[in-house]
């Protein structure tokens, strides 16, 4: 969606991100897709780039399949092939896709938990690259938890 204002004879855009939470079912999938790849980063961390490239292009296709952030989905699936290719830039691939979804999310609708959260996350990994395995397997499992609460909370209502 682009809105224009004109502002002292200029022609300014603003974009917007929007990043939609209607169907409950993304939430849960994306939920279990995280906690399942949190757990086998931690579980087998010689696999991480098969692990993560798959979760990010399985990411990707859900967000897409359920229209949701195709923005977003894209991106997932442009640094999973990324990561399969160029295995030694796991770091910035993956810092790259919690950028885009940190941006998208706080585009979408003000300053949100999760686009602080993957703000930071990324800025965790692209500072120390030693400790990826466990940066990415955290972020994961947070994520993780963070939808599969919000799914049960959105079945409860």
């Amino acid at each position: 969606m682009v809105k224009k204002f004109l502002l002292n004879q200029r022609c300014m855009q603003q974009f917007f991100v929007e990043i939609k939470e209607e169907n409950p079912n993304r939430r849960l999938m994306n939920g279990i897709i995280a906690l399942l790849t949190g757990g086998f980063t931690l579980a087998y961390p010689e696999f991480l780039t098969t692990v993560l490239a798959a979760y990010l292009i399985a990411t990707g296709l859900v967000y897409l399949l359920f229209r949701s952030a195709v923005f977003v989905g894209a991106a997932a699936i442009v640094a999973g092939i990324f990561i399969f290719v160029f295995p030694t830039f796991i770091p910035y691939a993956f810092a790259f896709f919690l950028l885009v979804l940190a941006l998208g999310s706080i585009l979408s609708g003000g300053l949100s938990f999760l686009g602080i959260i993957a703000f930071l996350f990324a800025l965790i990994i692209l500072s120390n690259p030693f400790f990826v395995n466990h940066a990415i397997a955290a972020f994961l499992l947070f994520y993780g938890v963070m939808g599969v609460v919000a799914w049960f909370k959105l079945q409860n209502r």
